[in-house]
């Protein structure tokens, strides 16, 4: 008979408490010492506390499941195990904390997103601190036991969690303070306790959409066709534009043309989704992911406009719209040999022109959803030929780039992106039409800045970097012309990035309703 190595329940559950603790706490525990002074003893004894709430937590929970069978109790801990694993890469190598909001990001991620966090580096990891706990929890032999032994070792065990928990006033008031900081990096309780959270909201939340009040335009049949593009940038921080003192060039396409870039604003989030639900609802930051209100693209549906969405991401609340495109449908309407690549962006502005010249609708309302800066994998994010900043940061593993590789590959997406703007810009000058151009971003992202990078931080404690976004302006002559504007006077002292689309495109297209909100119109002279 081979040799196995044997163990109680008792010793198997405390061996997985304690192997959890060893195993996956780093990110944690770099945390509780950074927020705690060491060299006081109270500082010993929370850091001391939060080992004793980790391992009596989990010691209670597996040993409750082991009371209904050892197998489902090996089980649940194989499968925190590589969970886990995954989970201490991404908090390891990019300060990913999972926090509710992230837990949504998850679910809301695409497999093009998915992919693009995959690594080589991840393999190590995954074998070595999931697969190989995996391989010794199943080759461990449990002694059977009869199920009153691992009851009061649970019960006991939770008794030891509350006691420490509530042991002491100043303890619990530390406890309290960090909570947030403290469930988002605790494996596996945060993703465990977020994803249930998620969910339990989801359930609670209704998937139908409240109309918004009945909107009149101030003129019936506008004297000629009114076109409004609204573009959606991805983490596009607006630190690195040179609208806004940047020192290298990230903005040479629209150089030549009458772009303004309106004064820096705070995103309402740092994610696509609570973010895009920002922009496309009039409740603007005040909106929530789970906004039931009828977006703006289905509310000018509704009023006769002819609305078009283009989008490269999976962050678009559901929208009725005249046409909604994915690069897979633009790409097969093109049967030349010059067709874009739909792997990036440029696929979104293909042939604009021609569809907008040859629409008969006196209205159109068009919103592109960029792929635009989206990390970690900034170099996939370009064609060949706009890789201008060298050296690139040609990997998604962040700390085997230097600072500059890593902020060359990001600026060459800001880079990019003006290039398409410019070439919309382009665009909408062959069409006869009194036109405007709306670019703002969901989000912005982190390049390593205090130890963060991407994006996801909660709005809380997020770095600027993730919030700080740019809102850009083109308007064509026609427009500014008939509404007697200049980009002087369109420019705000302040800018609320997420609450002036909605507002200021009801304002373009000069409709009205009891939702319209004025001072949040870019184009209301009135304010």
């Amino acid at each position: 008979m081979r040799w196995r190595p044997r163990a109680s329940v008792f010793v198997f559950v405390l061996v997985m408490a304690v192997g959890n603790l060893v195993l996956y706490q780093k990110p944690l525990f770099t945390f509780a010492v950074s927020a705690s002074e060491i060299t006081k003893h109270e500082s010993v004894l929370r850091l001391l506390s939060l080992q004793i709430l980790q391992i009596s937590l989990l010691s209670g929970v597996l040993g409750f499941v082991s009371t209904q069978s050892i197998t489902l109790a090996k089980s649940v801990a194989s499968i925190l195990a590589i969970i886990n694993a995954t989970a201490f890469y991404f908090l390891l190598n990019y300060n990913v904390q999972f926090d509710r909001t992230m837990i949504a990001n998850i679910f809301g991620t695409d497999t093009q997103d998915a992919f693009g966090l995959w690594h080589i580096s991840l393999i190590p990891y995954f074998l070595l601190m999931g697969l190989l706990p995996t391989f010794l929890i199943w080759w461990t032999k449990v002694q059977p036991s009869t199920r009153r032994k691992p009851l009061f070792g649970s019960i006991g065990a939770f008794a030891i969690f509350f006691s420490c928990l509530y042991g002491t006033y100043e303890a619990r008031l530390w406890t309290d303070q960090q909570k947030a900081e403290l469930l988002s990096r605790v494996l596996p309780w945060s993703y465990l306790v977020n994803t249930a959270r998620y969910f339990t909201q989801s359930a609670l939340s209704t998937d139908s959409q409240e109309l918004l009040p009945n909107a009149h335009f101030e003129t019936n049949v506008p004297s000629r066709k009114e076109i409004v593009l609204l573009v959606i940038g991805e983490s596009a921080r607006a630190e690195n534009f040179a609208y806004y003192g940047y020192a290298k060039d990230t903005n040479p396409f629209t150089a030549s043309t009458s772009l303004v870039a309106l004064p820096v604003g705070l995103s309402c989030s740092t994610n696509t989704i609570s973010s895009t639900a920002c922009i496309l609802t009039h409740e603007g930051s005040l909106a929530s992911p789970k906004s039931t209100h009828e977006p703006l693209p289905s509310y000018l549906t509704r009023h006769g406009v002819e609305t078009i969405f283009r989008t490269n991401t999976s962050g678009p609340p559901e929208v009725t719209v005249t046409s909604f495109e994915r690069p897979k449908d633009i790409i097969v309407q093109c049967d030349t040999g010059n067709c874009p690549d739909p792997k990036h962006d440029e696929i979104l502005n293909w042939e604009l022109a021609e569809v907008l010249n040859s629409s008969k609708s006196d209205r159109i309302f068009l919103t592109i959803h960029h792929y635009g800066s989206h990390g970690p994998g900034y170099f996939k994010r370009v064609p060949v030929g706009f890789d201008h900043f060298k050296p690139g940061c040609l990997t998604v593993k962040f700390p085997s780039c230097t600072e500059e590789e890593l902020f060359n590959t990001y600026d060459n997406t800001i880079r990019y992106t003006d290039f398409l703007l410019a070439d919309l810009i382009t665009q909408l000058k062959t069409v006869d039409a009194d036109s405007v151009m709306i670019y703002v971003s969901d989000h912005g992202e982190s390049l390593g800045e205090n130890g963060f990078y991407v994006h996801g931080t909660p709005k809380a404690i997020a770095p600027k970097q993730q919030r700080e976004i740019p809102f850009l302006v083109w308007m064509s002559k026609g427009f500014r012309e008939r509404r007697g504007l200049t980009y002087a006077n369109i420019t705000p002292a302040e800018t609320f990035p997420h609450d002036l689309p909605f507002h200021s495109v009801m304002g373009a297209f000069g409709m009205r309703s009891e939702i319209y909100k004025p001072e949040f119109d870019i184009f209301n002279l009135k304010n």
